[in-house]
């Protein structure tokens, strides 16, 4: 210990808890007065200033250093001090090596962020200049190119210490280096990022005590960046949103900054709107009372929100949904609750506000937050919530609301600033909560500080593990630097049984608690060092963190953990009519829809969050980290307050004193000697050797000091200033190189410009002189041609002339010598003609004397006919005189047209001899012209206008072409006929369900599953008594050998139906099956295969391929037109059709030439054996003495011999036979032994396996794998059934479904658990389809025109699909329907097509709505259907598009479509409705657009007829109510009518009050009713009993359900008149006291009414009145036989059932008698009753009844019958009687009750099952009654207390 010596004016430290300086002031009498820290003065003897208390302060220590490593003094102080002096001259960044330390000022400072600080630190290397932000950006962005590997930039601190701030000058930095590189232009992705800061702030940070912008969630951005130094996109990570910020807040803390920002920064009318004003009236963000911070410019900040919004290319449409979602959470904080029966709704214009911005339905709304609904047995319950579980249900759909929305916002931000796959690289910059510790710390707290221990453990090991580790494997020396490790901690965090895991086992416990939590906690760890364990007993426990000691409340923490949402608010907010919020909620399962089956297996918060916390540690170890550290000067968030405690401890916890040692002591930059070598490259020229260690170390040697540099085994280590300097250097010799090689590169360019200018110089001028001496030439040469113009013309003048004049000579010569020659000719032939007729003429006299000669012998009486044959010789002779002059003229008018052709054939020779003469004229003119060099130029232009003629008729015609096969296509485009089908199967095909691989993990596209794997000739043994073999040809394809008799080397073979040949009567009936093989063009068929040919057909010769039979009633036909005959020929089923169809006309219209590219097809159907792979067992080689080469394949049932041609072949086969060996399943998530079931009696007991992919099967555990099914998100796998002992259940996968049974309900529960956990995981599977549905979206008109007329799938075909529109699920349509889904979609597609042309539209709508009813997963498929027939039609009028708009209307009103599909139908109907205005089927789209806007619901039923004829014509179905007294009224039926807007017409119709009493509808039938439901649809109703109860026992009926106020006085008439019914109706049924005075009285009452007065002749029934019981007589023994025991029947023997039945026939006939007599009693004592009530009138009788009914004390009462289950009252048969103000029990038939409850005493009540009703009343045992009217008392209860709710508020 020595003294120090120290002067007035130097300075010291004091030695405390840490350091701190000490000015000497004075010094008297051996005493020094010293100033400490500038504050506090103290007193020291010289003598005690001593080293054990004071040091001397170095004097560099008094001024700030840049570098925190070249502190002189080291130690906690010298820190402190260094960062209080620079922070007070505003110097607020420091560094430690390459890491920066930020303190917040808490003030803007002048300068610090300009453009010319920006511009400088990116030329500059860090520590060139002050430290600052922008130099550790400019090093990270470097460094892509410097180390070749991604960066990263890592910002820790407290909360409020400047975290932000500090990202966003790092993303202002780095956007500027892009833009940089992007000619000064900043990219739209840069843009969008710096954009996104402002989006993220508003909805993701508040105010706490700490921070005026807290981050309330961890972000990592991630910038990608291209090889250029340009920002190619980017993604944003985030963590751990805090939501019930957006419920409640702490003191004097704010909600997130939206609220406020939206509340005083949006427009007036969008104000207005959303229904907002001042922010003091919304629950969520004043009740901390922190409303307004003077540190936020809220109006400001809204801009700049609305302004990113844009820059994202967000459109005003949805931004305007974003702030309406946010009004409806801050509408939803002002609902409040209070207790009345339950949790009841305060105010209800809050709800109803809240309902309107969330697009929710506002009873649903209501009726979620204040009951929970469940759902047992197919029937929903509502149970009653407390007001704290009604305010919890109210906070938990805020928290989901806003949490969905936040990450929405952020997927819409990545989406528009995506990166390339494989960018060059990039830069993250890690912005993650910091370190908290409030007065109360919960389960946010703890993962927030898990988060910081993890980021500083990342820390610690990057600065101080890795540092010591690589420095101990390369030799350096190196001194231990001791420093806080907090691994500790995070293994009391992670490790099993941590805090982490209990909080997760309990979580997954139904029954868990925070309490049982705790006692866990407790047990598991009070002994770890890091945990902390109060004394006093409590809700807490802490955690020794490497930032402090932190408690932590344990409330709340494992239902926060869980994140639990009930299903009914997940479904509300599903069916909200909003797409923007159905968006947000699309992703979300419901708990039946998690995990499999029902269970949920979600994972839990702290879970999720430790796995991407995981994820984000992974990413940041791969790459090359910088780091930030920020602190706060003070926690009073002041300008110019520094701290030294708080400081100090941010220091420490942070190991900044350790970081320095490190940084001061240690070697930061290392590298390989080879990269130093290839590095500084120009710096190490002048040394020769050739090994790199050896020329580093030379060179360092020479040029640094040792202390700088150490080397190591295989790296150099040196300081960060020596690298600095080296950098340095190389930039100075690389910019000297580079100057140099400019200077030489620039003077050669001078020279080669110098010497093509002078090129130029001599060009232009001999060009000038050619052109002077050119145009000389050209002026003599003009003259000269105007000269010989004048001579050629006036000689060609004359040779001209003089040849026209012998031209015309010479033809008038020759015309005149055709005509004399033609005179002459015409002379000839009429003199011919005329011989000819004389001759004939002779001739025929001869013959008529001839003729009469004989005629004069016969007899007389011939003489009249052979008069009569001479008239008709003479007709005969005139008509073919007649015949012969017109065979002559048309031969003279054919002559003279010949002779007229030849002359003028002969003069166009003449002419065009005369044009040869004149053209050769010409030639001569222009040779002798060209002889004289003066006709170059004229021939030129000739030439080249003839040139330019010929390229435009080619252009012309070129174009003329193209636009032809435009009009081509467009044509088959529009015109798509049934016979290019083919082209549409194969658009539509490959999106089908039949090409999806099941050897994959997801379906894909199997483009090679019909393709053999192998295929060859192997001889095949048959099974008969002598071994026979013979050769066939097999082929191994997909999970088949198919085995053929010989290979198909043709197009197509098979067996048709052909029609034979012949003229006989019954050829018409001759169809014989052939077999057909099509090979080259020639069709050959045979009477079976392998047999001798019957007939060929050439496809080249045939005319024309027919489809449409002459006989309509054949199917499948095909008919080959040839020159010689028809060939009809039937297919067998419509996809042999298709087939045969096709490939025929593909024959006939290919060239020859292109036939051999025409692929071969091998139909299984042709194959005469086939093996399911499936069922092998093994493959093995066997010996045969008459084959070598054998193999066997042993399947289930049969063994099966092959023989190979070589050893080699045999093998193959094998090897591709055989099932792979497996090794023991130790992957498989489960395993076990299960019995494989294909019928009755073939059971396999078979080992499974489930992995990842799908199921493996083998024999035994160990065994190879025989069999597999791969599972992806189409299979399903069914709910386990017990069958015969065992427990089954289906696996629906691709063609097929597999049985399997085991042993015990749960070991099936458990397989179906699994496997369902293992089909949900695989991702979902999406066809063409729906991956254009969603494209159709973000397009504009044109686009989507181009996308329908690309895509035949989305628009109208006549031709059928062959695979379903959607993604089906495998298995059968229902239990009741085995017919697979994908067959099912692809049949009610093809019935469409008679659809078309059907006579009864109705019955075919009745029936495909049928269908749909059985199987609802067709539903989305049906409207795709039905939206394809009517997309894209050519007449949208024609008679077949309108019948599809009929049918996709009674679609609508009976099932609802998904929301993605609801979606796509409103977008199809819109776009109908805006480009067909005005025709027949925008009346159709217009109604259909108004049943979606009304809100069409799920039906129960099929529509009835009536509706569904009515609705074909857009009208409304008339329905008849029924009232009492026999009236109807009418009212017209739409689809949307609900019962309560039904009831609310009739009310208005009728004029009465619906304040006074509570009306609805019943279901009437006969004499029983039962209420109908107020959501329940009137049209349902109707469907129901048309189809249940035909005939006239049944109607609608509207009564009185509930009775609020009675006054006979004031009530109006009709309202009396339905009072009095529902009064009479309870005393017909027997709820009425059975006292016989008083229903005498009333019945007498009520004939009165009804009947008039008394007269004998008046009749009626008395159970129509009242109901009649037995009286309780008790009968003596002897008045019946042996009453009520067996005595007197003697011993049971023979005739004891006898016996018995004859006595209890005999007490049913004296019940019956008994029944009779009281009956027939009771109408005369009604009767005379009746007489006394003679003359009085029905309003009076109405009156009186009235009055005598208001004595009992349950008058207005609903009365139930119930039966009690416990034993508090001596009977069970009681009444519950429902009333406005309470509930009373009663024993039937009496008129006092037992017990009365008023509904301010009921806490709940509800059915915990069917037909049990409960109800808890508050300090009474609860009451449980069984009953079947369970659901009539709930809705009447419910009804009375929300009338009394209102009312008690109308009060108020």
């Amino acid at each position: 210990m020595g003294i120090l010596e120290v002067q007035p004016g130097g300075w010291v430290w004091v030695k405390r808890d840490f350091a701190l300086p000490a000015n000497v002031i004075s010094s008297a009498n051996g005493v020094l007065t010293l100033k400490i820290d500038g504050d506090e003065e103290i007193k020291v003897n010289s003598n005690d200033l001593t080293t054990d208390n004071y040091s001397i302060m170095h004097p560099s220590c008094l001024q700030g250093h840049q570098d925190m490593a070249s502190l002189s003094d080291l130690h906690e102080g010298s820190l402190l001090h260094n960062l209080k002096v620079r922070y007070f001259a505003n110097e607020i960044y420091t560094y430690i090596g390459s890491i920066l330390v930020a303190v917040n000022p808490y003030k803007p400072i002048s300068g610090l962020y300009s453009n010319e600080n920006l511009e400088k630190y990116s030329k500059q290397f860090i520590g060139e200049d002050k430290p600052h932000i922008y130099a550790i950006a400019n090093e990270a962005f470097r460094n892509i190119w410097k180390s070749g590997e991604s960066q990263c930039v890592l910002i820790s601190g407290e909360s409020g210490a400047g975290k932000t701030e500090s990202t966003k000058m790092i993303l202002d930095f780095l956007s500027a280096m892009g833009a940089k590189n992007n000619n000064g232009e900043k990219s739209l992705v840069s843009s969008r990022i710096l954009s996104s800061s402002p989006i993220l702030e508003a909805f993701g940070n508040a105010k706490t005590v700490y921070n005026h912008n807290s981050s309330r969630f961890g972000k990592f951005i991630q910038l990608a960046f291209a090889e250029d130094g340009n920002i190619v996109g980017g993604n944003i990570s985030h963590y751990l949103l805090e939501k019930n910020r957006t419920v409640g807040q702490n003191p004097s803390e704010r909600n997130y900054h939206i609220f406020y920002q939206l509340l005083l920064g949006v427009t007036e009318p969008l104000k207005s709107k959303l229904c907002l004003d001042d922010p003091k009236n919304f629950r969520y963000v004043s009740a901390a009372g922190a409303v307004r911070d003077p540190n936020c410019e809220d109006k400001n900040d809204f801009k700049e929100v609305m302004s990113s919004f844009e820059v994202m290319g967000l459109s005003n449409q949805v931004v305007e949904e974003i702030l309406t979602i946010l009004a409806g959470i801050l509408h939803l904080g002002n609902v409040t609750f209070h207790m009345d029966g339950g949790a009841q709704i305060s105010d209800k214009d809050a709800v109803e506000k809240a309902a309107q911005f969330l697009s929710v339905n506002t009873e649903q709304l209501i009726e979620s937050l204040t009951h929970n609904k469940r759902e047992m047995r197919g029937e929903v319950f509502l149970s009653p919530l407390n007001e704290d579980q009604a305010l919890a249900s109210r906070d938990s759909i805020t928290m989901a609301v806003y949490s969905h929305l936040f990450d929405w916002i952020i997927q819409r931000i990545n989406s528009r600033i995506k990166a390339p796959k494989t960018p060059f690289s990039s830069i993250g910059v890690l912005d993650i909560f910091g370190f908290e510790n409030f007065a109360v710390n919960r389960f946010e707290q703890f993962n927030i500080n898990f988060a910081n221990e993890k980021l500083q453990q990342f820390f610690n090991k990057h600065i101080f593990s890795l540092e010591q580790l690589e420095y101990n494997q390369e030799g350096i020396p190196w001194s231990d630097i001791d420093w806080t490790d907090n691994a500790g901690c995070i293994d009391l965090v992670e490790r099993k049984m941590g805090v982490f895991s209990v909080i997760d086992e309990e979580s997954r416990f139904p029954k868990g608690t925070d309490k049982s939590m705790l006692e866990k906690l407790h047990n598991a760890n009070a002994k770890n060092p890091f945990y902390i364990k109060p004394k006093i007993t409590g809700p807490d426990f802490g955690i020794k963190h490497y930032a402090g000691d932190v408690i932590y409340n344990t409330v709340g923490f494992l239902e926060k953990n869980r994140g639990s949402f009930r299903d009914d608010l997940i479904t509300l907010l599903k069916d909200s009519k909003s797409d923007f919020m159905y968006d947000l909620f699309e992703g979300v399962k419901l708990s039946t829809e998690r995990g499999g089956r029902g269970k949920p297996k979600a994972a839990t918060v702290a879970s999720s969050f430790k796995e991407s916390l995981s994820s984000l540690m992974t990413t940041l170890s791969s790459s090359n980290p910088f780091f930030i550290r920020c602190v706060k000067p003070n926690a009073r968030k002041q300008a110019n307050d520094f701290q030294n405690q708080l400081m100090i401890n941010q220091l420490r916890y942070s190991g900044m004193m350790q970081t320095v040692v490190i940084r001061r002591s240690g070697y930061p930059v290392r590298r390989l000697y080879a990269d130093f070598c290839s590095r500084y490259q120009p710096l190490l020229a002048s040394i020769y050797t050739k090994v790199p260690k050896d020329k580093v170390s030379l060179y360092l040697t020479k040029n640094a000091s040792e202390k700088e540099w150490q080397a190591g085994k295989t790296k150099v280590f040196m300081k960060e200033t020596l690298e600095n300097n080296l950098e340095q250097q190389r930039v100075r010799i690389l910019g000297s190189a580079a100057i140099m090689i400019q200077k030489h590169w620039r003077g050669a360019i001078a020279r080669m410009r110098y010497r093509k200018r002078l090129q130029d110089i001599v060009k232009v001028q001999s060009v000038v002189r050619a052109h002077l001496y050119r145009k000389f030439y050209l002026q003599t040469k003009s003259a000269a041609l105007v000269v010989q113009k004048y001579v050629r013309g006036h000689i060609a003048r004359q040779v001209v002339a003089e040849m026209w004049a012998e031209k015309c000579a010479r033809l008038e010569a020759e015309l005149e010598a055709q005509r004399k020659a033609l005179e002459e000719r015409r002379a000839e032939m009429e003199r011919l003609r005329k011989e000819a007729q004389e001759q004939e003429a002779e001739q025929l006299r001869r013959e008529l004397e001839e003729e009469e000669q004989a005629r004069k012998k016969e007899e007389e009486e011939r003489k009249r006919i052979e008069e009569e044959r001479m008239r008709e010789a003479m007709k005969r002779m005139e008509e073919l005189e007649k015949k012969r002059r017109e065979e002559e003229a048309k031969r003279q008018e054919e002559e003279r047209i010949r002779l007229e052709e030849e002359r003028l054939e002969r003069e166009r020779e003449e002419k065009r001899a005369e044009d040869e003469r004149a053209a050769a004229i010409l030639a001569a003119e222009a040779e002798e012209a060209e002889q004289m060099g003066l006709a170059d130029d004229e021939v030129a232009l000739d030439e080249a206008e003839q040139e330019m003629f010929r390229h435009l008729q080619d252009l012309d015609s070129h174009l003329g072409q193209e636009d032809g096969e435009h009009e081509q296509e467009i044509d088959e485009w529009w015109d798509l006929e049934p016979e290019d089908e083919d082209v549409y199967a194969n658009m539509t095909g490959q999106e089908g369900f039949d090409t999806i691989s099941e050897a994959g993990d997801t379906p894909e596209i199997d483009v090679e599953s019909s393709l053999p794997v192998h295929a060859g000739y192997l001889k095949v043994r048959e099974a008969s008594m002598v071994s026979r073999w013979k050769q066939k040809y097999c082929i191994l394809q997909g999970d088949s050998m198919l085995i053929f008799n010989a290979k198909q080397d043709y197009l197509k073979s098979g067996w048709l139906r052909k029609k034979g040949g012949g003229k006989g009567t019954l050829s018409r009936r001759n169809w014989l099956p052939r077999f057909f093989i099509l090979q080259n063009t020639t069709l050959s068929y045979f009477e079976f295969e392998g047999g001798e040919v019957k007939g060929q057909i050439n496809l080249r010769h045939a005319i024309k391929i027919l489809e449409n039979p002459l006989d309509k009633n054949k199917n499948n036909y095909i008919g080959l037109v040839t020159p010689e005959r028809t060939y009809e020929i039937i297919a067998e089923d419509e996809n042999e059709h298709r087939s045969w169809l096709r490939i025929l006309k593909e024959v006939h219209n290919t060239p020859d030439e292109l036939l051999h590219t025409m692929k071969e097809e091998m139909n299984p159907r042709n194959a005469v054996a086939s093996i399911d792979l499936i069922e092998l067992e093994s493959c093995n080689r066997v010996e045969d003495k008459a084959e070598n080469h054998v193999f066997c394949v042993i399947t289930n049932d049969r063994l099966h011999y092959f023989a190979a041609e070589d050893s080699d072949e045999m093998f193959r086969w094998i090897d591709l036979l055989s099932p792979q060996e497996i090794n023991v399943k130790q992957n498989a998530l489960h395993s076990g032994y299960m019995t494989l079931v294909k019928s009755k009696i073939v059971r396999r007991k078979v080992f499974v396996s489930l992995t990842e992919k799908g199921l493996e099967m083998s024999k035994r555990r160990d065994g190879p794998i025989e069999g597999k099914i791969s599972l992806h998100s189409l299979c399903v796998v069914t709910n386990p059934e017990e069958v015969g002992g065992e427990f089954c259940f289906y696996i629906h996968v691709r063609k097929r479904s597999y049985y399997f049974a085991v042993k015990t309900m749960a070991e099936a529960n458990q397989w179906a658990d699994d496997i369902s956990e293992v089909i949900t995981s695989k991702e979902q599977f999406q066809t063409r389809t729906e991956r254009l549905i969603v494209e159709l979206r973000n397009l504009q008109s044109d686009e989507i025109d181009s996308v329908y007329k690309s895509n035949a799938i989305l628009r109208y075909t006549k031709a059928a699909i062959q695979t379903p529109i959607l993604a089906l699920p495998y298995g059968p349509c229902s239990a009741t329907n085995s017919t697979p889904l994908q067959e099912q979609a692809v049949s009610i597609y093809k019935s469409f097509l008679n659809y078309e042309g059907a006579t009864s539209p109705v019955e075919f709508i009745e029936t495909q709505l049928g269908h749909l009813f059985d199987s609802p997963l067709l539903i989305d498929e049906l409207y795709c259907q039905l939206i394809k027939q009517t997309s894209w039609v050519r007449d949208v009028d024609n008679p077949q598009n309108l019948r599809y708009w009929m049918f996709l209307l009674c679609v609508l009103i009976t099932h609802t479509p998904s929301r993605k599909i609801l979606r796509y139908l409103k977008f199809h109907i819109q776009r109908n409705t805006s480009k067909y205005s005005g025709t027949e089927m925008y009346k159709f789209a217009v109604y259909a657009e108004g049943l979606l806007t009304s809100g069409v619901k799920q039906r129960e039923y099929v529509p009835s007829r009536e509706e569904l004829k009515k609705l074909l014509f857009l009208k409304d179905m008339p329905a008849s109510i029924s009232c009492y007294g026999g009236w109807n009224c009418k009212i017209a039926v739409t689809p949307t009518l609900t019962a309560r807007v039904a009831v609310a017409r009739l009310l208005s119709g009728m004029g009465l009050n619906p304040r006074h009493n509570k009306y609805a509808l019943f279901e009437k039938l006969d004499n029983t009713y039962k209420v109908i439901e107020d959501r329940t649809l009137i049209s349902d109703v109707l469907a129901k009993f048309e189809r249940k109860t035909p005939g006239e026992g049944w109607c609608i009926f509207f009564k009185l359900f509930g009775i609020v106020e009675f006054n006979i006085a004031k009530c109006d008439p009709l309202e009396l008149v339905f009072l009095y019914e529902f009064v009479c109706d309870q005393i017909r049924r027997g709820l009425f006291p059975d006292d016989k005075v008083s229903l005498t009285e009333l019945a007498g009452l009520r004939c009165q009414y009804l009947y008039g007065d008394y007269t004998p002749d008046k009749s009626y029934t008395v159970s129509d009145i009242y109901k009649v019981t037995l009286p309780e007589v008790k009968y003596p023994v002897s008045s019946r036989k042996n009453t009520g025991t067996l005595r007197g029947l003697g011993t049971l023997g023979k005739g004891t059932i006898r016996k018995l039945k004859d006595l209890y026939t005999d007490t049913e006939k004296e019940d019956e008698l008994l029944m009779q007599e009281e009956i027939e009693k009771a109408k005369n004592t009604i009767n005379d009753y009746w007489k006394t009530k003679s003359g009085l009138s029905k309003g009076a009788a109405q009156q009186e009844l009235l009055k005598v009914t208001t004595r009992w004390l349950a008058f207005g009462y609903g009365i139930f019958d119930v039966l009690i289950i416990d034993n508090r009252f001596r009977e069970t048969e009681l009444w519950l009687a429902v009333g406005r103000n309470d509930i009373a029990i009663y024993p039937r038939q009496k008129s006092l009750p037992l017990e009365v409850h008023t509904y301010d005493s009921i806490i709940s009540f509800g059915a915990p099952q069917v037909n049990v009703f409960k109800i808890t009343i508050e300090g009474h045992a609860p009451l449980e009654m069984n009953t079947p009217e369970f659901l009539d008392i709930a809705r009447l209860m419910k009804t009375y207390i929300g009338i009394m709710v209102k009312m008690k508020k109308e009060r108020r």
